[in-house]
């Protein structure tokens, strides 16, 4: 009986044809409507699409964060997450400028072994909004990071994560299509004076 299997098995075809990869069919929202936020407890307002949802982060490595304003922004049809912390500037050793930028380019560097390329932009928004946004090329696990800042009193970082494996070829359409609301979301941000 087992000289039979052997024989039987070794008589198909050694002919392989590889198949192409295919990715899921992403459908993206055909018009793009944008809602204001604006939490009563933070000292910022942005505008965000639609089919996005903003929720208050209530949790950090399982603890409280550091800030009630720290929230995730959800796009729960395209399983991606924008996560924004916010940091008041203060002029001690853990919260000043210089640290928080230093702390956000360390961040954005983990992404260095994994990245085809990084490109930074630095930018000043006309409602005076500054900031560096980095494009992370290749299969890190954050195609899009940045910071905004008003250089005296508040700081932001916020990433673009998936959840799913960072595989550059399959979330190149998403990535590109929600830089354009992450782009939005920039432009329309408002520091409450």
């Amino acid at each position: 009986m087992l000289c039979l299997y052997f024989f039987l098995g070794s008589c198909k075809n050694d002919n392989y044809t590889p198949k192409p990869t295919g990715y899921p069919r992403v459908v993206f929202p055909a018009a793009t409507n944008y809602q204001i936020y604006n939490a009563p407890a933070c000292p910022f307002t942005f505008e965000t699409a639609s089919y996005s949802r903003v929720e208050k982060d209530s949790l950090f490595f399982n603890k409280a964060p550091e800030n009630p304003c720290w929230m995730n922004i959800k796009y729960p049809n395209l399983n991606a997450q924008l996560y924004l912390s916010y940091k008041p500037i203060t002029k001690t050793d853990k919260n000043n400028l210089s640290r928080l930028v230093n702390d956000a380019y360390k961040m954005n560097s983990k992404h260095v072994r994994a990245a085809d390329y990084i490109e930074d932009s630095v930018f000043t928004t006309k409602n005076g909004v500054h900031g560096v946004y980095y494009a992370v090329g290749g299969d890190a696990a954050s195609s899009t990071q940045l910071y905004l800042t008003d250089s005296v009193q508040h700081f932001i970082w916020a990433s673009l994560y998936f959840a799913n494996v960072p595989n550059e070829d399959s979330i190149a359409p998403v990535v590109n299509f929600l830089r354009k609301d992450i782009d939005h979301l920039v432009n329309s941000f408002k520091w409450k004076q």
